[in-house]
């Protein structure tokens, strides 16, 4: 009887542990005991890459930055000197009320010279050796291509270049995974594309990497 009497009590007692379980409140700045923060939303204002001829002006359309639904402040590193031919990184950075940063960024490009008219060297390409492995080149702004791979099938290397007369391509010097790149290139009437590139460290010094258009 005892031993019932016991065995009773623990079920009693484990009946009402079951169902006294925490109450979360949740609220706007906090999940149960877990506080909220809202990253600042950082969108820019126009295109993410873009073009400047040499000797012509540019002014930063910039961004816009909210917290949680609110407007709030940021700042902007980097500069873009348009009488020299290059790449430009203009990052747009802020720091929420919890002291937690985002940013983004916007490539600005300086090219020597209007491009010749209707020059589009779009497309797809095949890498010369394996064509298992392609690579897309895409128009983003007057002048100035991405590349989702500049290098082989087996290592993959985005880049941005310029080609204004759709023969000669320049690689202006940028920061990849590899360490920062810069070269040259040219593409034949037969579609037959080639990079030369360096690489310095990864010690490399003007490769030629061969690509077919599709």
């Amino acid at each position: 009887m005892k031993n019932k009497i016991i065995l009773l009590s623990f079920l009693v007692i484990a009946a009402f542990c079951s169902c006294n379980k925490d109450t979360f409140h949740n609220t706007a700045d906090k999940v149960g005991i877990s506080k909220v923060t809202h990253y600042v939303v950082l969108k820019l204002k126009g295109e993410g890459i873009v073009s400047v001829v040499a000797g012509g002006s540019f002014t930063d359309p910039g961004a816009d930055a909210t917290e949680n639904g609110a407007t709030a402040q940021y700042s902007t590193s980097g500069s873009v000197d348009v009488n020299t031919p290059g790449l430009y990184i203009l990052t747009y950075s802020a720091v929420n009320k919890d002291g937690f940063s985002s940013s983004v960024s916007r490539t600005v490009v300086v090219i020597a010279g209007h491009e010749n008219p209707g020059v589009d060297i779009s497309g797809s390409y095949a890498y010369v050796g394996s064509s298992t492995y392609t690579s897309t080149v895409t128009k983003v702004a007057e002048g100035v291509y991405t590349t989702d791979n500049c290098w082989s099938g087996a290592t993959v290397i985005p880049c941005i270049f310029v080609c204004l007369d759709g023969a000669n391509i320049t690689m202006p010097s940028q920061a990849t995974a590899f360490g920062e790149l810069s070269g040259t290139g040219t593409l034949d009437v037969t579609g037959h594309l080639i990079y030369v590139v360096s690489i310095p460290a990864q010690g490399i010094n003007n490769s030629s990497r061969n690509w077919q258009k599709q």
